[in-house]
């Protein structure tokens, strides 16, 4: 060994079979590792984000990396000047700095873009829909396109005239055709037009007889997509015409003393509910092509209605909410023959279900296509669940917040309760993907297996975080679009994820 001023201070000693390593050489070590380390830890956080990393609790890592950096920082400088020594510390320690960031952080989602903010600043979505490459939000002055990938605005359509969207499909066509209903100030949503949503042209119009509507109001499921059928709901009947080009091809009146409330559109399926004054409300199925019924029930909620929602068409699941308090509050589902299989009461022993996305203000968000918190996969119904003490707000000069949350399935055949995947924050938007579900709470997208509960995938979200509940559409790829109602304030109207 040399026996230089500099190195007989950082060279080992051999000593009794091993290397016993002096003061200055196990600070030039333990410094460049631990400065190393947290340095490393401090960089990834300014640039973990952009490249899909990080979470919450990035805010914290960076604190420990700049007070773990301030003691070790002189260390990381004695290192570099003794190299020997210093780089092989200085390797090790980088390495583990990034090894705790990547195990600490883990996968994340950022805002790859965001539309521009609404303007005028009291317009409000009332719908969306996902066709193809492109994510379609609707607002009651007009319709634009995004494009999934990059943001860019594909098309839009305005109305005719002064006439604002009061209704339209759940559901997109064969061939990408939306249906719209948009009528003037006050008038009856008396005009449905067929947008063909890959190039945003009208293809054809359709006159309605539809009720008097108030002011600009949208109602939800007044027209449906059913296969190669759109359906209109009217005054007296439901009408249904050919979805490429509005011409006509049957007509179904309700019962005396009845009125429409509801029409749903599946693949092969078309449901239909009618008020029926204070007696039981009619849940019916019928056949797309010609309208002959295929099975009718009543449905238990004498007395009126405060929410319905057909659920699911493919299998029949109904969400009622009736005005009695000992009512029926339940989603119920139904064969074939339209014999009840299940009740899948609303609020239970331990669980409160939210139905649909915003709980009792449900038909406040999005009003024209409401959004479903529960969801059909197979024969399941998988819905956010909330109970007491979930979200817990802290007093003081600075309020914090403690919160849950957790996704319930349960059998459509039997009604029990099949598992319970717990969930960081309350639910603000669902999204059925084949055999799964995905979460998204303010922080984190999470995929969960339908059959059995178990969480596949977490994703943190890194930038915007959604505080209401919005239209969450994926493009695969783990590439997604958020889609707010109010898209004026804290979140963009519409942005992607990726």
């Amino acid at each position: 060994m040399a026996d230089g001023p500099v190195d007989d201070g950082v060279l080992g000693r051999w000593r009794g079979g091993r290397i016993a390593l002096d003061k200055e050489t196990w600070l030039v070590v333990s410094g460049g590792v631990l400065g190393a380390m947290f340095a490393a830890m401090g960089l990834a956080v300014l640039f973990g984000p952009a490249n899909g990393f990080g979470g919450p609790g990035l805010s914290y890592m960076g604190i420990g990396s700049v007070l773990g950096l301030m003691p070790c920082g002189a260390g990381l400088v004695w290192a570099l000047i003794h190299p020997r020594y210093g780089f092989p510390s200085i390797a090790a320690g980088a390495l583990l700095g990034l090894g705790l960031f990547l195990w600490f952080a883990g996968d994340g989602l950022n805002d790859a873009w965001k539309a521009a903010a609404d303007r005028p600043s009291t317009v409000r979505a009332v719908g969306s829909w996902t066709s193809g490459d492109l994510v379609v939000r609707v607002r009651p002055d007009q319709v634009v396109a995004y494009r999934g990938a990059t943001g860019a605005v594909a098309w839009r359509w305005t109305p005719p005239g002064e006439d604002s969207v009061c209704a339209m499909s759940r559901g997109v066509g064969a061939g990408r055709l939306g249906l719209l209903g948009h009528s003037p100030h006050d008038r009856p949503c008396a005009a449905v037009t067929a947008l063909d949503l890959a190039t945003g042209a009208a293809d054809w119009t359709a006159a309605v007889d539809a009720p008097a509507r108030d002011g600009d109001s949208a109602a939800p499921d007044q027209i449906a997509v059913a296969g190669d059928r759109a359906v209109l709901q009217e005054r007296e009947a439901w009408r249904a015409v050919r979805l490429a080009d509005g011409g006509p091809l049957w007509r179904s009146a309700v019962d005396a003393g009845c009125s429409p409330l509801e029409v749903a559109g599946g693949a092969d399926e078309v449901v239909t509910v009618a008020q029926c004054g204070t007696a039981a409300p009619v849940l019916r199925s019928l056949a797309p092509a010609d309208g002959r019924e295929r099975s009718r029930t009543a449905l238990p909620a004498a007395g009126g209605l405060k929410n319905l929602a057909v659920v699911s068409v493919d299998p029949l699941a109904v969400w009622v909410d009736a005005q009695a308090e000992r009512g029926t509050h339940a989603v119920l589902s139904y064969d074939a023959a339209g014999r009840q299989r299940a009740a899948i009461p609303v609020s239970g022993d331990e669980y409160d279900l939210d139905v649909m996305l915003g709980g009792v203000h449900a038909f406040d968000e999005f009003n024209a296509r409401p959004l479903f918190g529960g969801v059909v996969v197979g024969d399941l119904f998988i819905a956010p669940a909330q109970k007491p003490g979930d979200v817990r707000i802290g007093g003081g000069r600075n309020p914090s917040r403690i919160a849950t949350g957790r996704l319930v399935a349960y059998s459509l055949a039997d009604g029990r309760q099949r598992w319970t995947a717990a969930l960081d924050d309350q639910v603000t938007g669902v999204l059925a993907d084949g055999g799964s579900v995905w979460a998204l709470t303010r922080n984190s997208l999470t995929r969960v297996d339908a059959a059995t509960g178990r969480r596949t995938r977490e994703l943190d979200v890194n930038d915007t975080a959604s505080l209401y509940p919005v239209d969450l559409s994926a493009f695969g790829g783990e590439r997604f679009t958020v889609v707010a109602e109010d898209g004026t304030r804290d979140e963009p109207p519409v942005r992607g994820l990726n």
